[in-house]
């Protein structure tokens, strides 16, 4: 069996495809690559099934060591990755390009200077433990014991070296522009409660910058802002969540529910994100603002076709 060693990880890796997302009613997340966007081009690159598992890391400072020749590609965060063959001799290697790390060669993922999350892809896609036809990884269920133990120090990562044997071409690919720099606009499909509150009220959300906190992560991103207080949500019942969902808890202050997002609430919902700005979202770091602007439905499936059409097999 061919496979990569993990030789450092100081940040934080999983194996992530694109999730479970019909298993919620089981009680399970749904998971998934945070940065879908990403994770496709990926895949796309290396000509793989746009559901093949690849490797999340966050925040870099990730080494790998290979046992056998394979082609591979990393997106989304720039980690300055390179590679260190037998020579001991660095080679940089530029996010959205194949390349190949050959037998006993060194790759090497340092901190980002901006983003969260990059992905590393291999060539047929890594063979990983699947339950609930998925191969992604949720951190609340590691006890579990259904899927991949948590990735550590020491653990290999395993593939086919059949899929190894095509040849992929080494050039520079067009540059990428779907994730910003400049503040995030989150637009949203608004709720039947949203409509329920007052102009007022709606207004003081849409006016306003929200700035991401330190407890943000894959289950669900908190916002700080001015407490958006409406009533006492005490007699509300839980019902199921989904991707996407504002919440607006008793203290005013927004959770946005991400991948690793629990299966049902009980907070009031205001509406939900739309799928591509969440991606987006995905890779924006505790301390940058985003802002809320309504759209409609039609809008809203108009991005997502789009997206989906740039990635159809």
């Amino acid at each position: 069996m061919s496979y990569l060693t993990i030789t450092k990880l100081k940040g934080h890796a999983s194996i992530q495809d694109l999730g479970r997302p019909s298993a919620q009613h089981l009680g399970f997340s749904a998971s998934g690559a945070a940065d879908e966007y990403s994770y496709l081009l990926a895949n796309q690159l290396l000509n793989n099934a746009s559901s093949a598992p690849a490797l999340e890391v966050t925040l870099g400072q990730l080494s790998l060591t290979a046992t056998d020749t394979c082609h591979m590609v990393i997106t989304g965060a720039d980690c300055q990755a390179f590679i260190v063959n037998e020579q001991k001799k660095p080679l940089n290697v530029p996010n959205n390009q194949v390349f190949t790390l050959t037998k006993g060669n060194e790759l090497h993922l340092f901190m980002p200077k901006k983003q969260l999350h990059s992905y590393i892809a291999i060539a047929g896609g890594f063979l990983s433990k699947r339950w609930l036809n998925s191969a992604s990884q949720t951190a609340s269920e590691y006890a579990l014991g259904f899927g991949e133990k948590k990735l550590a120090i020491g653990q290999n990562l395993c593939f086919s070296t059949v899929e190894q044997s095509n040849t992929y071409p080494l050039t520079s690919q067009p540059s990428h522009y779907f994730h910003q720099d400049e503040q995030l606009a989150l637009r949203f499909l608004p709720s039947g409660f949203w409509h329920n509150i007052t102009v007022n009220k709606q207004q003081q959300l849409l006016a306003q910058k929200y700035q991401i906190t330190p407890k943000s992560n894959r289950m669900g991103y908190r916002l700080s802002g001015k407490p958006l207080h409406l009533h006492d949500n005490s007699s509300l019942l839980s019902k199921p969540v989904n991707y996407g969902a504002i919440q607006l808890p008793d203290d005013g202050q927004i959770i946005i529910l991400m991948k690793e997002r629990q299966t049902i609430g009980g907070y009031p919902v205001l509406g939900t994100v739309i799928q591509t700005d969440l991606f987006r979202l995905s890779q924006k770091r505790p301390g940058e603002y985003v802002n809320f602007v309504a759209v409609t439905l039609e809008q809203a499936q108009a991005q997502l076709l789009a997206f989906k059409t740039k990635f159809a097999s």
